[in-house]
């Protein structure tokens, strides 16, 4: 998870309202702490804060005047929420020009990587992978006297893992992937701005016209000489040339369905989904819900394909906050019972397929069938969006134990008897890849096991993530 945002003005103008815009439009990325970096071409100034962006924000800073900057809205992790992991993360001008970094993923070799750049006498304030990042490029950049472009390549090549980051200099912004690009970035231009994004959404609402992803390893500089691409060399001798392993889960439940992520339109791989479910399916079904929001568009997609009827039975208050990412399990089951209310007459009377993106944990879907059988419905035929989740994620998925995850040790049959639903059916990987139309470029890691970049350490011997 994590969102970020990066915007160079062309003609000058201040960038601090564009970032605020693109971050409200992120906020379901992370709900946890958010922040705002701007050079005014002397020096960067920063304000982050625990909270969601409409409360470390309530109006644009006047205080933060500049051409060039980059925000971040972070997921929250096992580790404690605090602002010293909040980004973007600032490197100061004590050691050379300032500059600033937001990132969205997770480094695989972070504490070998952090114990080298203290050992040469870096210092870290917290134990966030972004700042490790920018410490990395600072150092090859400041004490190794490399350019700014070598210094963030000697940064990919040290660096493990998943990083999909903006940074930002005194004049310039620079946009960066990891040679798998398995977290999403984009970019795109319009009224004289340059915008990098974890979504196109952040593009959409700036009137921001979407030019194309950052490629696998890729730099991207947005500075006065324009717009220039540096193409990924060998960024790892040990894995080749640099490879796309998108992470399919942003279909399943990330990205926002109106977003176009990893050069697909969210919506239309969501009701392909939903399509792909509803083929075959033997079981007979009166009505489909979904389970907001993430599933509304698979549910489209069952619906329309078998001939049901779709309804909106849960309505969901938008005000809480998304479950899956709360940190710990009280706030998620208060989650649920605050999140979504039921419409009886949707329920009374009826066999029900009630759609969901996935199943993580399995205690919010228990709820939620226990939920629709108190509103009168006589069967409940439970439909998920994608393949069982048995394997934690290492790349920025707050999964590091796989004993949270109830695929991972129980089977499917297991599983229906622990949500209490009538039947289950899951997709499959080969469905999902069929649905995303996938080409040998994403990764299911989280499904199959097949970890695209090594696993050097567990994330959760630090306990946090970006």
């Amino acid at each position: 998870m994590c969102g970020v945002i990066g915007v160079y003005s062309e003609l000058g103008e201040d960038v601090v309202g564009p970032i605020l815009e693109g971050l409200f439009q992120m906020q379901h990325r992370g709900q946890d702490a958010c922040g705002v970096a701007v050079s005014d071409g002397k020096r960067i100034a920063l304000r982050k804060d625990v909270g969601y962006v409409r409360h470390v924000f309530p109006t644009p800073p006047t205080t933060l005047p500049g051409a060039v900057g980059c925000g971040h809205v972070r997921y929250p992790t096992a580790g404690g929420n605090r602002v010293q992991n909040a980004q973007p993360h600032v490197v100061p001008a004590l050691v050379g020009a300032p500059m600033g970094l937001a990132s969205n993923g997770d480094i695989t070799n972070y504490a070998e990587a952090r114990a080298e750049l203290e050992a040469a006498g870096v210092a870290f304030a917290g134990t966030n992978d972004a700042e490790l990042i920018v410490n990395t490029i600072a150092f090859e950049h400041h004490v190794r006297g490399l350019s700014l472009v070598d210094a963030i390549r000697a940064a990919q090549r040290r660096l493990r893992g998943a990083y999909s980051s903006v940074l930002v200099t005194q004049d310039r912004m620079f946009a960066i992937r990891d040679p798998n690009a398995i977290r999403p970035l984009t970019f795109g231009y319009g009224e004289g701005r340059w915008i990098v994004a974890s979504e196109s959404s952040a593009l959409d609402t700036n009137f921001a016209d979407r030019v194309d992803d950052v490629a696998p390893g890729e730099i991207i500089e947005f500075g006065p000489s324009g717009m220039v691409r540096h193409p990924s060399p060998d960024v790892d001798a040990a894995r080749g040339r640099s490879k796309p392993a998108h992470c399919a889960f942003e279909f399943v439940y990330f990205s926002r369905p109106d977003s176009i992520t990893f050069g697909r339109r969210v919506y239309d791989v969501r009701k392909r989904i939903g399509a792909w479910l509803a083929a075959d399916d033997p079981v007979e079904v009166d009505v489909v819900v979904p389970v907001p929001d993430s599933s509304t568009s698979i549910a489209m997609g069952y619906g329309q394909e078998r001939g049901v009827p779709f309804e909106l039975g849960l309505i969901r208050n938008h005000y809480v906050g998304r479950t899956f990412i709360s940190p710990d399990q009280t706030r998620r089951d208060e989650g649920v019972r605050q999140k979504f209310n039921p419409i009886r007459s949707v329920f009374k009377g009826r066999r029900v397929a009630l759609v969901d993106d996935s199943i993580v944990r399995g205690t919010t879907l228990r709820k939620l069938v226990r939920m629709v059988r108190s509103q009168g419905a006589t069967e409940v035929h439970v439909r998920i969006g994608s393949p069982v989740t048995k394997f934690p994620c290492f790349y920025g998925v707050d999964t590091p134990d796989a004993g949270e995850l109830v695929g991972s040790t129980n089977s499917v049959y297991q599983i229906r008897e622990m949500i209490e639903a009538d039947t289950l059916r899951y997709m499959t990987t080969e469905g999902l890849a069929s649905c995303i139309r996938a080409e040998g470029d994403f990764c299911f890691a989280c499904f199959d096991g097949s970890y695209p970049v090594p696993l050097t350490e567990a994330k959760f011997e630090r306990g946090t993530a970006s």
